[in-house]
């Protein structure tokens, strides 16, 4: 099917045609026809447009983003919030900022702010990738903060943002849980876990000094148990091991990690 003919179907505007329109959305031909004809059939195409979304290609759900964007449906809305927070292609992400901006909705300022403290990457292009969807996540921060002023004069909905998120990592380190292990490990460098650790060993030297000097010892609240400590050690060893077996978790422990003696105590029985 020629892209003329995609056209055509979208000036016909019979529904029998959507799904076929949907499908050549990962024809590369055609695609883009397809996305733009699709657009003629207005909230119709919502519901087909959303499910690309979840079993399209990278190039489909990147053209089904920025149509949904285009056609401003707030059904859309969760879809792209959802496609933020998981998409494993750039710019599919890119394109639902992009359209999540065009939408201008409250709920989705919380994931926008979370993408902007997203790690950088490791490699040139992924890094060149990010920094295209941080700039399409500031411009849609800027279109959802013009219809949701703030109540405090002089404060950008960003700002309010920010201060939310600030909220809830203050209360995610109240509650006793490490802020870099929420989530999946995976994510971590060594580096990342290595200093972890080392600020595990630097709250068993504070007990040990505190015990001392007949003190009450100053740690962290994710540091304050044995429960805690063992069970942060052993939950970095297994990735550790999970990474590169005995021999990194040895090499990690003798090499930056001076031997500790608690740490190899907890760290005796992975995988064994």
């Amino acid at each position: 099917m020629s892209r003329s003919a995609a056209r055509e179907l979208g000036k016909l505007r019979n529904e029998r045609a959507i799904p076929a329109l949907v499908a050549l959305l990962d024809c590369g031909e055609v695609n883009q026809a397809a996305a733009e004809a699709l657009l003629a059939f207005g909230p119709k195409a919502v519901g087909p447009l959303i499910d690309v979304l979840k079993a399209g290609s990278g190039a489909a759900r990147q053209l089904a983003v920025s149509a949904l964007g285009e056609l401003r449906d707030k059904r859309a809305v969760e879809p792209l919030i959802e496609i933020m927070q998981t998409d494993d292609v750039y710019a599919v992400r890119t394109a639902a900022a992009t359209a999540l901006g065009q939408l201008k909705d409250s709920r989705a300022v919380w994931v926008l702010v979370g993408t902007l403290q997203m790690r950088d990457e490791t490699t040139p292009d992924r890094q060149a990738a990010l920094e295209q969807l941080r700039q399409a996540t500031h411009l849609a921060l800027r279109k959802i903060g013009d219809p949701l002023a703030a109540k405090v004069a002089g404060t950008t909905v960003i700002d309010v943002a920010a201060a939310a998120v600030a909220e809830a990592e203050r209360k995610l380190v109240e509650s006793g849980i490490h802020p870099k292990l929420v989530g999946d490990l995976k994510l971590l460098t060594n580096d990342e876990i290595v200093d972890v650790m080392r600020e595990l060993v630097a709250a068993i030297e504070e007990i040990s000094w505190a015990t001392l000097e007949n003190r009450n010892p100053m740690l962290a609240v994710c540091f304050q148990t044995y429960e805690q400590r063992s069970g942060i050690a052993e939950q970095l060893g297994k990735e550790l091991h999970r990474r590169g077996g005995a021999g990194l978790v040895k090499q990690i422990l003798e090499q930056q990690l001076s031997g500790h003696t608690a740490i190899t105590n907890w760290w005796s029985g992975i995988g064994a």
